[in-house]
């Protein structure tokens, strides 16, 4: 299975985990039940990104006549690592709820930039024996202990 395909399903499973964690937050009764309800979330945000970004980032970057996308995907990624960092230090239920519904919002805009522009581009620009190959990877990695 190719790579893109991987990803776009974990965007999947990702955006199902935001409309939970956002009904979660819309009835929690304190900043202890918001920063719970995304740790597994963050993890495995971040376990994605660095993924994408070893394996898809480092073999599109060659391929591409401007680095303009690979620098507006880096600077979502570094978006997001910092809206989950502001939930998981908010002091009090407004600002953790604030930081969870701009969080939220950035990583579903992320999700549909890149399977539109990120993923479509990849697959324009890289064999399909590549993004078999890279599909393997990933499926190894996220199939290991620390896999989803």
């Amino acid at each position: 299975m190719i790579i893109t395909d991987l990803l776009i399903g974990e965007h999947g499973a990702f955006r199902a985990l935001l409309d939970e964690i956002e009904d979660m937050a819309t009835f929690a009764g304190d900043v202890a039940q918001i920063e719970s309800a995304t740790t597994v979330l963050a993890a495995e945000i971040k376990a994605h990104a660095s993924l994408e970004e070893e394996l898809l980032f480092s073999a599109l970057e060659p391929h591409l006549e401007s680095n303009d996308l690979l620098t507006k995907v880096h600077a979502e990624h570094r978006e997001i690592r910092q809206g989950l960092e502001r939930i998981e230090e908010a002091r009090d239920l407004d600002e953790a709820l604030n930081s969870v519904r701009e969080t939220l919002a950035i990583l579903r805009q992320h999700f549909d930039n890149e399977e539109e522009f990120f993923y479509a581009a990849a697959r324009q620009v890289l064999d399909d024996e590549t993004l078999n190959r890279l599909g393997e990877t990933w499926k190894k990695v996220r199939s290991g202990p620390q896999g989803i």
